[in-house]
């Protein structure tokens, strides 16, 4: 049976771990109400840590307490407790992929469901076959032989999520720098203080901490991010200056992205159509370019995708993917426009610096600008995405 003093720290850093969500919660509200894929895995995470602080003190007072009433509650609240660290563990996962712009195959999604549903499996079978924990007559917690399945598919996730980070930082180089340690030291940190000292219920506050320090990061890098698009903004563009100059950054190519025709359906169908049109195609080029690079809106109906690599085919292949998504979208509802842009690709010199490089990539904007518009009217309906 737990003594009062071991009972008192359980409470102690899982009440601090429900302040610390609510804080980052209120703190948040304005950010999180943007719905987008990264702020729902957020929110679960938020949800899942939160959990597991109300949890663990839960599992710990009805430890070796008689009746069945306390043996109840200690199944019950350790098998919550297994499925919030393996759901937490899982969406940190989605999290970091949707944040890097990493793309999932069929087959890496799949073994990751199996993964998951192997775990939900173990825990809902458990309370009719002791797999990864049972409880004693006298109602104390004990572990099983199954209790490793989840150490091994939770520390999976937590694997494959630093393993995603490592490609990501390979393919984008400069463009994809994201500080995981700030979400694994505190979890390491808690993981070893619990393991080490009998009584001390630290991993749920230690993940709350490793969630502040995501929306810190993620707060720093708002002041890089166009509000309507999501994007990075202009602003970004004088980083990359100075950390180019600063690394003398190579093998780095920019594709400019140029819409038809903005400024008229801003005129004919409002500045709404032509604010959803933007958040579209930076989405289209965003998922086009994916953990190869960023994309930043140069301007109001200008973007460009600065890409780790000056491959002639890898850039060809983030065009072609930009122009099917456009295809599709034209294809997929009937509206009186059509989505149209022109592309202007140039490899960047680190010798002659960003200016040049704007300069150069515009000028073959312009020349691109005007092949299109000395099409005839019929040819550019043809080919709306060129």
């Amino acid at each position: 049976m737990e003594s009062a003093f071991e009972l008192t720290t359980v409470y102690v850093t899982n009440i601090f771990g429900i302040v610390l969500i609510g804080v980052l919660l209120v703190g948040n509200l304005w950010r999180l109400s943007e719905r987008n894929a990264e702020n729902t895995y957020l929110l679960l995470i938020l949800f899942f840590s939160f959990c597991g602080c109300v949890l663990d003190p839960i599992a710990y007072t009805a430890d070796g307490k008689p009746g069945v009433l306390a043996r109840i509650v200690v199944y019950s609240s350790n098998t919550l407790l297994y499925l919030s660290d393996l759901f937490g563990t899982f969406f940190w996962l989605l999290f970091l992929a949707e944040h890097l712009k990493w793309r999932f195959t069929a087959l890496h999604r799949t073994i990751l469901a199996a993964a998951l549903i192997i775990g939900v499996a173990v825990a809902i079978l458990n309370h009719f076959v002791p797999m990864a924990f049972d409880v004693s007559p006298s109602n104390v917690y004990e572990r099983r032989n199954g209790f490793w399945l989840y150490m091994i598919i939770d520390y999976s996730f937590l694997l494959n999520s630093v393993i995603i980070y490592l490609i990501c930082k390979h393919r984008g180089g400069v463009f994809k720098s994201f500080p995981i340690l700030v979400y694994f030291v505190p979890l390491i940190i808690g993981t070893a203080i619990q393991s080490l000292f009998y009584g001390i219920s630290a991993i749920s506050a230690s993940i709350a901490v490793s969630i502040a320090g995501i929306f810190a990061t993620l707060q720093s890098e708002r002041v890089f991010k166009d509000r309507l698009t999501g994007v990075f903004n202009y602003a970004y563009l004088d980083y990359l200056k100075r950390l180019y100059t600063r690394k003398k950054v190579s093998h780095v190519s920019g594709i400019l992205i140029n819409i038809n025709g903005f400024k008229h359906i801003n005129q004919t169908y409002g500045r709404a159509v032509g604010n959803q049109l933007l958040v579209k195609l930076a989405k289209f080029i965003t998922q086009s370019v994916g953990e190869l690079g960023n994309v930043i809106r140069y301007s109001g109906d200008e973007f460009i995708a600065f890409i780790n690599t000056q491959n002639e085919i890898a850039i060809s292949v983030c065009i072609t993917r930009i122009k099917s998504r456009i295809t599709e979208f034209n294809k997929s509802t009937q509206r009186p426009y059509k989505l149209s842009v022109c592309f202007s690709t140039l490899n960047y010199d680190s010798e002659k610096g960003m200016e040049d490089f704007i300069n150069e990539i515009y000028h073959g904007m312009r020349e691109e600008k005007i092949a299109y518009y000395s099409m005839p009217e019929h040819d550019r309906r043809e080919r709306p995405s060129f």
